[in-house]
């Protein structure tokens, strides 16, 4: 069985043979004005995955936060720009890396589950906990569909390097989803 430090060392791999380390940087610099302005957090996304046991390839930092234009003002003051449009993002004037800010308490599409609301305040990163990932993507999976396939995709990959029983703790609104990826690395026909 792979140890969680295996797999945290193989997204580091990643990270670094992808140039994606600029990433990090974005997120601790990003982390620190949250730190500064007591802004608690949660990453999510590749991000998240990478750090949960499923070492991927991702191009921007997603966090939850509990107030998106706080946060957002907050990082335009410190070196970063502030992206037009709909998205409540940022990029990080110096590595460009984007930032997607996320809603704590809110959904931002039509899946079941409203994100979770982050309470800690930490420069170091608050992963987003594997079952509440796991929900969040199955959520947002569950409701834009096609278009969100890399969601159920990463849920299958860290449901596998994770080794989960088909009982693993994920939100009830999206059980049965997960019941039906789990079945489906499994060759399970169960109902």
């Amino acid at each position: 069985m792979k140890s969680a430090v295996h797999f945290r060392e193989q997204a580091e791999f990643l990270r670094e043979a992808s140039g994606s380390s600029q990433i990090e940087k974005t997120l601790l610099k990003a982390l620190r004005v949250f730190k500064l302005f007591q802004i608690p957090h949660y990453v999510c996304g590749g991000f998240a995955v990478q750090e949960l046991g499923y070492p991927r390839f991702t191009v921007d930092v997603d966090i939850i936060v509990p107030d998106v234009e706080f946060a957002l003002e907050k990082l335009s003051l410190n070196d970063f720009r502030v992206n037009p449009g709909p998205r409540m993002t940022v990029t990080d004037r110096e590595t460009k890396i984007e930032v997607d800010l996320l809603p704590g308490g809110k959904s931002v599409d039509p899946g079941p589950l409203t994100l979770p609301v982050p309470k800690a305040v930490s420069e170091t990163p608050q992963i987003l906990s594997l079952e509440k990932l796991i929900s969040a993507k199955l959520s947002t999976y569950m409701g834009t569909g096609i278009s969100r396939l890399r969601d159920a995709s990463d849920v299958v990959e860290l449901i596998k390097a994770n080794k989960l029983a088909r009982e693993y703790p994920v939100d009830s609104k999206v059980r049965s989803e997960y019941e039906k990826l789990w079945d489906g690395i499994h060759g399970s026909t169960r109902k």
